[in-house]
């Protein structure tokens, strides 16, 4: 049987190292008296202090998974430069693959190899702060959202607002649902879990297939994305990423039916890199797939070094 190739669009823009730090469900910390919409308005207002203004170069660790059923059928793994751009430019980031490897595990007699598009291109565009997700106007969010206050937490001796949101009206634009950790003297975002309210809408498969496979019906299970951000000189970076989208697949001729995940993950292992230039040619673009990219693969001593990084922030 003839393997057909699918890409996933993660155009939604998926712990960090901070999340080697521990979280406490404790805290002394009593929230405003004021409305919760207004408090993540106010966060939103001060990026300019909280977040560069000024282009700096990163190195990070990106790792992207497929599972079949449970079973993983392709892992791919990068060492990545980044060139973050200002939060105050509507300028996008830039990224070079310096090092890649990966290996599928797919049966030739799969119906379908899921290919993940854009990989870190949209793993970094999880930024949030920089690329807001909320589909609508900071000093309108209340319009499409509601917005409540959860229990304040302790992040690494910090204490952080948490506000719970999700989208206002069912019916209509897909939104999001969420919760976001506001350091309580910067308000500074620290962290956002998000997932996009993909259930029971029979189109959301559109905003992730690039098309719809051949006599098949596709359903969403679950969209759910998690950015954190670290502390470093009074400003505050993006450190890492992930992202998990599941879908399921019945193929009416064949009579199968599988569930299908795309876990990927980024950790930024430096957040002030030595310097470094992205050539055109190098830059790594949204409509880019890393798996087709491996058949150079070096062996770097790094990876074993980046892997026990990022199995540290998930299991932090």
């Amino acid at each position: 049987m003839k393997t057909k190739n699918y890409f996933l669009l993660l155009t939604i823009l998926t712990l960090s190292l901070s999340a080697l730090a521990k979280t406490s469900s404790t805290s002394e910390l009593t929230n405003p008296k004021f409305e919760a919409s207004k408090l993540v308005q106010q966060s939103f207002k001060k990026i300019s202090a909280n977040y560069p203004t000024s282009e700096n170069k990163m190195n990070a660790f990106y790792k992207e998974r497929v599972t079949k059923n449970n079973d993983c059928i392709s892992v791919n793994e990068a060492i990545l430069d980044i060139n973050k751009s200002s939060y105050l430019t509507p300028k996008s980031d830039q990224l070079a693959v310096r090092d890649v490897r990966g290996n599928s595990n797919a049966s030739e007699s799969d119906c379908y190899m899921i290919k993940l598009q854009g990989g870190p291109v949209s793993a970094l565009q999880l930024d949030v702060v920089k690329y807001p997700f909320l589909g609508s106007d900071i000093y309108n969010i209340s319009d499409n959202y509601n917005f409540d206050y959860d229990t304040p937490v302790e992040i690494d001796g910090k204490d952080f607002y948490v506000v719970n949101f999700n989208q206002k009206y069912t019916t209509g634009e897909m939104l999001f649902r969420g919760k976001i950790f506001i350091e309580s003297e910067s308000l500074a975002i620290g962290k956002i879990e998000f997932s996009m309210n993909v259930e029971n809408r029979g189109w959301a498969y559109t905003k992730f297939l690039k098309n719809k496979p051949k006599h098949s019906n596709v359903k969403m299970v679950s969209a759910d994305y998690v950015v954190t951000y670290k502390e470093y000189n009074n400003r505050w970076y993006f450190d890492y990423s992930t992202s998990s989208v599941s879908f399921n697949i019945y193929n009416k001729q064949e009579s199968t039916f599988n569930t299908y995940t795309v876990n990927s993950q980024l950790a930024v292992t430096n957040l002030v890199a030595e310097e470094f230039t992205i050539s055109k040619k190098d830059l790594l673009k949204s409509t880019d797939i890393l798996a087709d990219k491996t058949g150079d693969i070096k062996i770097a001593s790094e990876w074993d070094i980046f892997n026990l990084i990022m199995m540290l922030a998930i299991n932090g």
